[in-house]
C-alpha cells in the first residue's frame, strides 16, 4: 500500500526524495489544496505515514487511529539508519546560533553534519560518513519522537512559544524535556555566560582538540546579520522573547521593522522599548498593530513601502529587521524574508542615493 506523505514543505520535500530513492510508492497530504493529492477524510484509508515535524495528528486522526496506524518522522529514519555520534539541541532562542558555533569547534578535528532546522535536511544525510551529526530539534519534533536515541543533548532556555500547537505552556515544556529522556547526558546553558564560550566547552566535551581556542567563529545568517553599518536582518527572530533579545544586545534606538503571524505565543501585547520607531508590514499588520505597544507606530503593506519611508526621513537610518514571529502568509520561510530583506534594502538605498546625487 502507498506511503502518506503529510506536509509538503522542505521536510516533506526530503520524504519524498527518501521514497522515490527507495522506490516506494506514496501520496502527500497538505492543508494546502494546490499541494494535496488527497483530502482529509481519505487519510483513514492508509497505514504509513511519514510526518513534517509541524502537523498535529490530532488534528487529523482520531485517538484510536492514532494508535493503530504507523507514524514516522524524520528523526525516526534518521536514528536508526545513521550510525554516528548525534548531538541534539533544542531552545526556544539560540538553538540555531548554538549549534553552528559547535559545529564549527568540531569541525576542526573531523567530519560532521548539520542537520534539522539548521543545515541539510536530515534524510539527505543519512548515509554521511560524518563522525558526529549535530541536530537542531524544534518541540515538534520532539513532541513525535518515538525513541531517544542521541547520544547528548544541549537545552539553550525554555520560555513560552508554540502555544497554538501544544495548546499551554506546560505542553511545549513537555515537549522540549523530552530531549533529556531514557536517561541522555544533557547540558542545560547557563543564560548569562556567552553562547560561543559554552559551545566551546561542549566541543571540548566530546572531542579535546588542541587548536580549538584559535578559531575565529563565523557568524550564523539572518541572525543578527549585518547588511550594511547601519542595516542589521535578524529574520531568524520568530517569537517575542528573540525580538526582545536583538533589542537588549543591540542597544537599538533607530527603526525596527516587524511582520509575521502573531498566534503561536497568544500574546495580549508587547510593550517595545528603545527603537524611535516601529514599524509593521505585510498580510498580519493589522493583527500585529493590536498587540505592540510603542509611541511611534507606522503600518504599511509592504516592506518597500517601509523602507522608502524608512531612508526617506534618514539615508542613515539605524535599522532592525527583528520580525518577533514566524512568516505565517508573508514568506514561506525565515530564509526567504531574510534574503528578501537583504535585497529590498540594497536596492532602495542604491535608488535613494541616486536621487540624492
Amino acid at each position: 500500500m502507498k506511503k502518506i506523505i503529510l506536509g509538503y514543505g522542505s521536510t516533506g520535500k526530503s520524504f519524498e526524495k527518501y521514497l522515490k530513492k527507495n522506490s516506494e510508492k506514496y501520496l502527500i497530504y497538505d492543508h494546502l489544496e494546490e499541494k494535496s493529492q488527497l483530502k482529509k477524510n481519505e487519510l483513514n484509508k492508509f497505514d504509513t505515514f511519514y510526518v513534517s515535524p509541524g502537523i498535529r495528528l490530532e488534528d487529523l486522526f482520531s485517538k484510536t487511529d492514532l494508535q493503530k496506524k504507523t507514524f514516522l518522522t524524520d528523526l525516526d529514519i534518521f536514528f536508526k539508519k545513521n550510525s554516528s555520534y548525534k548531538i541534539g539541541i533544542t531552545g526556544t532562542n539560540g538553538k540555531s546560533t548554538f549549534a553552528y558555533y559547535l559545529f564549527q569547534y568540531l569541525s576542526l578535528s573531523t567530519k560532521v553534519s548539520l542537520v534539522g532546522n539548521i543545515g541539510k535536511p536530515m534524510l539527505e544525510c543519512i548515509g554521511s560518513t560524518a563522525r558526529f551529526t549535530i541536530i537542531e530539534l524544534s518541540s515538534f519534533q520532539l513532541h513525535k519522537m518515538k525513541k531517544n536515541f542521541l547520544d547528548l543533548s544541549v537545552i539553550t532556555n525554555i520560555q513560552t512559544d508554540h502555544l497554538d500547537y501544544h495548546g499551554n505552556q506546560k505542553n511545549y515544556v513537555d515537549a522540549k524535556l523530552r530531549i533529556c529522556i531514557d536517561g541522555k547526558k544533557t547540558f542545560f546553558l547557563d543564560q548569562s555566560k556567552n553562547l560561543k564560550i559554552q559551545a566551546k566547552s561542549i566541543a571540548k566535551y566530546v572531542l579535546p582538540a588542541k587548536n580549538i581556542d584559535s578559531i575565529k567563529l563565523k557568524p550564523l545568517r539572518h541572525r543578527l546579520e549585518r547588511v550594511n553599518k547601519n542595516v542589521l536582518n535578524d529574520s531568524k527572530s520568530t517569537n517575542s522573547h528573540s525580538l526582545l533579545y536583538a533589542l537588549k544586545k543591540t542597544k537599538f534606538k533607530g527603526d525596527l521593522i516587524i511582520c509575521g503571524s502573531p498566534h503561536k505565543e497568544n500574546l495580549s501585547k508587547i510593550k517595545i522599548v528603545g527603537p524611535k520607531r516601529v514599524w509593521i508590514f505585510g498580510k498580519h499588520r493589522f493583527e500585529l498593530k493590536n498587540l505592540v505597544e510603542h509611541r511611534d507606530l507606522h503600518i504599511e503593506e509592504n516592506l518597500l513601502l517601509v523602507l522608502k519611508k524608512i531612508f526617506k526621513i534618514d539615508l542613515n537610518s539605524r535599522v532592525l529587521f527583528s520580525p518577533g514571529n514566524p512568516s505565517g502568509e508573508d514568506f514561506n520561510n525565515f530564509e526567504e524574508r531574510g534574503d528578501y530583506f537583504k535585497k529590498i534594502v540594497l536596492e532602495v538605498l542604491n535608488e535613494q542615493k541616486g536621487k540624492s546625487i
